[in-house]
């Protein structure tokens, strides 16, 4: 095998059972990394297969199940359990995001996984955790990130509605991905797998490690305009409508540059703003300063002097502009390969590059059932006429 087909986890078996983000997105991420995943799936399918009406591959369920192989299985027949059981007992991880409970009550716990498999590596992703109140509550992304405090952290005080991408959903199959391969590393070490818990909500008040820890050590409260405030970043835009930011942090030379950007070197006198303290306190104040002064000139003229004056800038893009950025078209991020059906596509791709492993080819998010015939046996496929 070739290094660009193998991929640093080259002969790892992942068995996913996941729905919608948060599990599926933690198998990709392996798969990406070149491991064998396998999803399983009931006979209807993961649910967003079916999202805007596109049949069994919206571009939603492509994103997040690209480089698997898929098979269905009914899990609350004898027969689909015996099938899922010997799949993992070759495995060497196996990924669910069901409620807490779901996976014991329907016959394959850590308990029952760890008999049949004892290096095996299982990691359940749940919403709130394993107990508690909130535990056996239905858990969405929306949900977690208002009670995980998210929200709190990017929906401005004026708009009262969620936003954004989905953000615990991401996070938690980051985290539950990484925790894996930390579970594999210490495999090595003492032959034996391990039983992982992910929350959802967890992962993201890890995330907001600093508005947490400001918090529990001042009794500060952050909200979306904290962030940018004391890391002194602001957006404008150009005379054409086109968005930028500025991120000045802390070195004055990038303020006292900025100054001459904008060839106004009678702010550096502004008792407002001559330190940056003062520009922390007065944020809104310049903020407002900025965008009247660069609402003068198109973007492209203030992209072109912040970068002779090196200053850390750079353009708001959208994502139908991300991907025409000198930039980030240079760093091949994007590949076409063959989709559903054969029907080419271009996909995004692992920016992450390894001297000696490589990473593998990237294949299509698979069909439903796709790989019966080549990882199940006979008696395992009675379903095939149920199939939607």
């Amino acid at each position: 095998m070739s290094a660009e087909q193998a991929g640093p986890l080259a002969g790892i078996r992942v068995i996913e059972l996941g729905q919608y983000i948060s599990g599926p997105y933690a198998a990709k991420l392996l798969a990406d990394l070149g491991a064998d995943v396998v999803k399983v799936e009931s006979p209807g399918g993961d649910p967003m297969r079916r999202w805007e009406g596109r049949g069994t591959m919206s571009p939603q369920f492509a994103a997040y199940n690209r480089g698997k192989r898929a098979v269905v299985l009914d899990l609350k027949s004898e027969r689909g359990l015996a099938e899922l059981l010997r799949l993992a007992g070759d495995a060497d991880v196996l990924i669910e995001n069901f409620r807490p409970g779901v996976a014991r009550r329907l016959g394959f716990g850590p308990e029952v996984l760890r008999e049949r498999n004892p290096r095996l590596v299982s990691c359940a992703i749940t919403g709130f955790g394993a107990d508690g109140p909130y535990a056996a509550r239905p858990a969405y992304d929306t949900v977690i990130s208002a009670v995980g405090g998210m929200y709190s952290q990017v929906v401005p005080e004026h708009i009262l509605r969620p936003l954004g991408p989905a953000f615990s959903d991401l996070l938690s199959g980051m985290q539950a991905a990484q925790a894996v391969l930390a579970a594999l590393h210490a495999r090595n070490a003492t032959g034996h797998g391990e039983h992982i818990e992910v929350s959802m909500v967890g992962s993201l008040i890890d995330f907001l490690t600093e508005a947490a820890s400001t918090y529990l050590e001042t009794g500060q409260v952050a909200g979306p305009h904290s962030r940018p405030r004391r890391a002194q970043a602001y957006a404008c835009r150009g005379s054409d409508g086109r968005a930028f930011v500025v991120h000045m942090s802390v070195p004055e030379k990038f303020w006292t540059g900025l100054l001459d950007v904008l060839e106004h070197p009678e702010l550096a006198e502004d008792p407002r703003f001559a330190s940056r303290e003062a520009r922390v306190a007065n944020y809104d104040a310049l903020d407002a300063l900025l965008k009247a002064i660069t609402a003068r000139m198109p973007r492209q003229h203030w992209l072109d002097r912040l970068a002779a004056h090196d200053i850390p800038h750079g353009p708001l893009n959208t994502v139908a502009e991300l991907f025409d950025d000198p930039q980030i078209a240079s760093m091949g991020l994007v590949e076409e390969i063959d989709g559903h059906e054969g029907t080419p596509l271009r996909v995004p791709v692992p920016s992450t590059r390894f001297s000696r492993s490589g990473r593998p080819r990237i294949h299509a998010a698979p069909g439903l059932g796709e790989h019966d015939a080549e990882l199940l046996g006979e008696a395992s496929m009675a379903h095939e006429g149920s199939r939607a």
